[in-house]
């Protein structure tokens, strides 16, 4: 004969079932908690909004970013003492050097953009960048710029990522001895995809990481798109709405320049030896981060009279370019997104095949490396 629970502990079971029950309801449907972290990483501020359960939660992730930024800012670091200073002293002597994954890992990024654009994006050429006073944190540049006999002599050494070699185990070495890596030109996007992956091992599924001139967005805000202001020497160009994985990377010679001179930014032109005078701003939206940033980049070198083949060379259809003869130049894409108030006389819209703004190139949005004990 089976016995029943009596009548009053069923009673208990159900209204404890009930409450668990209502319970987890209240926690999923408990609106997520805005929390916001600063940081100071290459030279830069980093901002990063992120929608989490709980406080706890957000504070262990900006504590785990943080730690990221030093590692960062003291691994990659192109003139303040890190592992690329001393492996471009190795290489300067015609030595190779080990380094850690994360550098190994952005300097085969650094090789694909170079192919990607014909050379205009040029990490090798450090030391041309260095002698135009632009290994710095303090802006405008005062230094005195470089005479016209050192910049032919550095142009002639004629350093390039092809010239770079790496190992398996992450040990690189150069063909030329006048290579000096500089991976600036897309440490933002880089990281941005590292904070991306940090959040996510903690549960954190909606962010903004804002990191210099580079915005990613992780999810959505509300249920709505990231609304984001396009930088431009004027303030702001206008704005973008982001969706839960795209980038926005922007680049300017309207921030850091030289002193004598608004219009010499820091986008060094490695095929002339100066800094380029064309553009003012460019930005590239890409669900691919490092793509958007290495592309954003080599755009400012390219100029107005390029943007149209670098476009189409890189595949690039959510584009702009706002060239210091005051026109904007976009691809239909970017104009379908672009929110502005800019001249419709001015704006001279490049033609691409597709509106999309996924990244069909190279690098295919590849996971970065995160250092180990982070």
């Amino acid at each position: 004969m089976t016995s029943r629970p009596p009548r009053p502990a069923i009673r208990a079971g159900i209204v404890l079932a009930t409450f668990v029950l209502l319970a987890g309801l209240f926690l999923w449907l408990r609106p997520l908690q805005p929390v916001q972290g600063e940081f100071l990483v290459f030279g830069t501020r980093a901002r990063i909004e992120l929608l989490a359960a709980n406080r706890d939660d957000a504070d262990a992730a900006l504590q785990d970013i943080g730690r990221l930024f030093i590692h960062d800012h003291h691994t990659w670091h192109p003139w303040e003492p890190s592992e690329l200073t001393r492996l471009n002293a190795a290489l300067a002597h015609g030595q190779s050097y080990r380094v850690p994954a994360d550098v190994a890992d952005l300097i085969r990024r650094a090789q694909t953009g170079f192919a990607q654009t014909d050379g205009l994006f040029n990490a090798a050429a450090g030391r041309l960048i260095g002698a135009w006073g632009f290994h710095t944190s303090r802006y405008p540049v005062q230094t005195a710029a470089p005479s016209d006999v050192e910049v032919k002599t550095l142009l002639d050494q004629r350093p390039g990522m092809d010239d770079v070699h790496i190992a398996a185990d992450g040990t690189i070495s150069a063909g030329n001895p006048a290579v000096s890596l500089d991976i600036n030109g897309l440490s933002e996007g880089y990281a941005s995809a590292q904070v991306k992956q940090l959040l996510a091992r903690h549960g954190i599924d909606h962010a903004l990481i804002y990191l210099g001139g580079f915005v990613m967005a992780v999810g959505r805000h509300e249920g709505q798109a990231w609304r984001v202001g396009v930088s431009a020497p004027a303030g702001v160009l206008g704005s973008i709405d982001l969706d839960g994985g795209e980038s926005l990377a922007s680049s300017g010679d309207y921030q850091r320049h030289r002193a004598s001179s608004a219009d010499l930014g820091h986008i060094v032109d490695t095929r002339t030896g100066w800094p380029q005078r064309a553009s003012a701003a460019t930005s590239v939206l890409s669900d691919d981060p490092v793509y958007a940033d290495i592309a954003a980049t080599a755009l400012m070198v390219a100029g107005p009279a390029g943007f149209q083949h670098m476009a189409d060379h890189m595949h690039l259809d959510c584009a702009l370019l706002l060239g210091h003869d005051g026109k904007l130049y976009i691809t239909p894409g970017m104009r379908a997104r672009l929110h502005t108030t800019f001249p419709a006389g001015d704006i001279r819209v490049v033609p691409r095949p597709t509106r999309s703004c996924t990244s069909d190139g190279p690098a295919g949005g590849k996971a970065v490396v995160v250092p180990v004990g982070v």
